[in-house]
């Protein structure tokens, strides 16, 4: 239904703050319905002040669009993460599973009993708890997104016989399928679902059509995930079990206490706040906390230009967070890479070739000498591999004067001294030590 982009707040004295910039896609900015569940999203949004709820920011309307603007999360959301681990054959600890939902269980409980300006339960439910919607921080948190087609009290449900039904069908709760009137106990299902999975990696109610995803959420029997995973504890099959119950009246009444119980499972399992960072860089290593590219500032009037296309330049207001574009990115990355790294060794082997290239480069480029003529005088300098290592100084002064030398003494008697340590590892390491010595060194990528 939207487009996100990410974009920067300038502010004084060089003040920027990323955030998102969500716009209602063009095509569906002239439907009420999508134009009220975007609208509903900014006004519930607006109401929630939680540590685990992205918060947003501002609400407005610029030339017919809708756009909200959104803290800005480093991070991956739980269905990419349950992706990629399936790609390594790895399986989301139990320790990190259970945190995940202990998080979002404390801030749906907040939700459910936030109470508004004349002290009255809003009763706020979110209707959409579903892998997409649980975001993971790079730092440790978890945030839930996406209050677009959440109810407050005293709003109709949806008519499932007219088609209107909004969500995930997967991790619906089956009084939603029932039509019947809704509490916070339907999000505790949905999170049951996900907990679920997330111990089993893989999906648990999805079939291979809609009517066999809806049966199986009505009639399947549902496993302990420890029948799957033995590593499980009994006291989270209970967890699991009792939010997956389909007798709302049998599941925990809010999401506090579902909370209180999967406190008690961290701590039987060791949980300590590492775990979920530490999880992320193993399944996709440290790009999230590469450092951002430079994005240029947001103004009214560029939100009111916004496209699904990214443009450059100095008149460019946001760039859309397209996967195709990141692929890309990450290429050219690569290959800038590769292309240092070359670049790196042949002027290492450039360096060591001429006896270390820091006074060379430091000093005027001398004029072009055949190469018969630079090298045949080293060769004639060159003493007997015999020598003693306390001769090479007497050597070095006897030497008769190369051609070479007329162009820089100075960088002649280095080179010289450089050609008598050639055949002496032990010469040609106390040389370079020298170099570093008198910070001879380079550092090609150093302006």
């Amino acid at each position: 239904m939207a487009e996100v982009y990410r974009a920067v707040m300038p502010g004084a004295e060089g003040f920027r703050q990323t955030f998102v910039v969500k716009r209602i896609l063009a095509e569906r900015s002239r439907a009420a319905d999508f134009v009220d569940m975007f609208v509903q999203e900014a006004r519930i949004g607006s109401l929630l002040s939680h540590p685990n709820i992205v918060q947003v920011f501002d609400f407005g309307n610029v030339g017919g669009d809708y756009f909200l603007a959104m803290e800005y999360l480093r991070g991956r959301d739980v269905q990419a993460l349950m992706r990629q681990l399936r790609r390594q054959n790895l399986l989301c600890t139990v320790p990190v599973a259970a945190f995940i939902a202990h998080e979002v269980a404390t801030c749906l409980g907040y939700a459910h009993d936030l109470v508004g300006p004349d002290g009255k339960r809003l009763n706020i439910v979110h209707r959409d708890v579903s892998p997409s919607n649980i975001m993971c921080l790079r730092t440790g948190g978890v945030k839930l997104l996406d209050f677009g087609i959440a109810k407050a009290a005293g709003e109709d449900t949806e008519n499932t016989e007219q088609g209107l039904f909004k969500g995930k069908l997967a991790y619906v709760a089956p009084e939603r399928i029932r039509n019947e009137n809704l509490d916070g106990r339907v999000d505790l299902f949905g999170l049951g679902v996900v907990l679920w999975e997330m111990l089993a990696g893989k999906r648990l109610f999805r079939g291979k059509s809609e009517l066999e995803t809806l049966n199986n959420v009505l009639e399947m029997v549902v496993p302990p995930p420890s029948s799957l995973r033995p590593d499980v504890p009994a006291s989270l099959d209970a967890v699991v079990l009792r939010a997956l119950e389909r007798d709302r009246d049998k599941r925990y009444p809010n999401g506090q206490a579902m909370a209180d119980d999967l406190e008690v499972v961290l701590r039987e399992t060791g949980f300590h706040a590492r775990m979920l960072p530490d999880l992320l860089r193993e399944a996709f290593g440290s790009e999230g906390s590469k450092t951002q590219e430079s994005l240029s500032c947001v103004t009214p009037e560029m939100l009111a230009g916004l496209t699904g296309d990214t443009e450059t330049g100095s008149g460019t207001a946001v760039q859309p967070t397209d996967a195709t574009q990141r692929t890309k990115g990450s290429w050219k990355n690569v290959f800038a890479v590769i292309t240092a790294s070359a670049v790196t060794a042949t002027l290492g082997i450039l360096l060591l070739a001429r006896g270390g290239g820091g006074r060379l480069l430091a000093r005027e480029p001398a004029p072009a000498t055949p190469p018969a003529a630079a090298i045949a005088p080293v060769i004639e300098a060159t003493p007997a591999p015999a020598a003693p290592d306390k001769a090479a100084p007497a050597a070095a002064e006897a030497a008769p004067p190369s051609a070479a030398a007329a162009d820089a003494a100075d960088d002649d008697a280095q080179k010289s001294k450089g050609s008598r340590h050639h055949r002496s590892s032990s010469h040609r390491q106390r040389a370079q030590a020298d170099r570093v010595a008198r910070g001879l060194s380079i550092d090609p990528f150093k302006p």
